[in-house]
């Protein structure tokens, strides 16, 4: 496979056009654009960027077979009956797999393509684990929390609960929010013209860079409360 170079311009026409087209004879009219345009530089993006984490000690990496979502939506438990997603997306994580915890997110999208990392909607007994550790060394969470913003990076709050979760008392309050965050994300807005540059695979690549901090301290916290 080639190396990433950038993504062309007409990715991005290609996924305006499906917003508009969501049926599946104009999508297998138009196949052939998704795949040079879209699904095969996704792979292409995957590896050479995996490549770069590497050379960075970021110990983070995405399989192209494995690690992107498909195109096609599962609409059956979903209000929203479109059969094609309007975006491509992907995971690199620790493993390989999706569903590693501690995850580095990659999105190309005609509204607003964007980079993420953290822990998103982890399932319940992980959130538990990200939490006691915050709880276990609070002083080390805040220290994460200020680097995090010195270099421009703060966590999203707003997925949030009302109250500090049952099971943990004589929380500190400097980190009563922390502790009702529901995941841990950080996002990053990448422009067209970053997505269209040279300079993606290396923008990425800082971020995630940036990022580890905050993923290895969910490491940690999942290893030092493992049941």
């Amino acid at each position: 496979m080639n190396a990433f170079t950038s993504f062309n311009p007409k990715a991005f026409q290609f996924l305006e056009e499906l917003t508009n087209n969501q049926n599946r004879v104009w999508f297998a009219e138009h196949r052939s654009e998704y795949e040079q345009f879209v699904r095969e530089p996704m792979k292409c993006f995957t590896e050479t960027l995996s490549d770069s984490l590497a050379k960075k000690d970021v110990p983070l990496w995405g399989d192209p077979k494995r690690s992107l979502f498909r195109i096609n939506r599962d609409a059956r438990f979903s209000k929203a009956k479109h059969p094609y997603n309007m975006h491509a997306s992907g995971l690199f994580t620790r493993t390989g797999d999706k569903h590693s915890s501690g995850v580095l997110y990659f999105r190309l999208d005609p509204l607003g393509s964007r980079c993420a990392a953290g822990y998103m909607q982890p399932e319940p007994p992980v959130l538990k684990k990200l939490r006691q550790g915050i709880l276990d060394n609070p002083k080390a969470w805040l220290s994460l929390e200020k680097s995090l913003k010195r270099k421009g990076y703060e966590l999203d709050y707003s997925y949030s609960l009302a109250r500090i979760p049952r099971g943990f008392d004589d929380v500190p309050k400097e980190v009563e929010d922390a502790m009702k965050l529901k995941g841990w994300i950080i996002r990053k807005q990448l422009p067209r013209s970053m997505i269209c540059s040279k300079d993606l695979i290396k923008e990425v690549t800082n971020f995630a860079k940036d990022m580890l901090p905050l993923l290895s301290f969910g490491w940690h916290a999942l290893e030092k409360f493992s049941d």
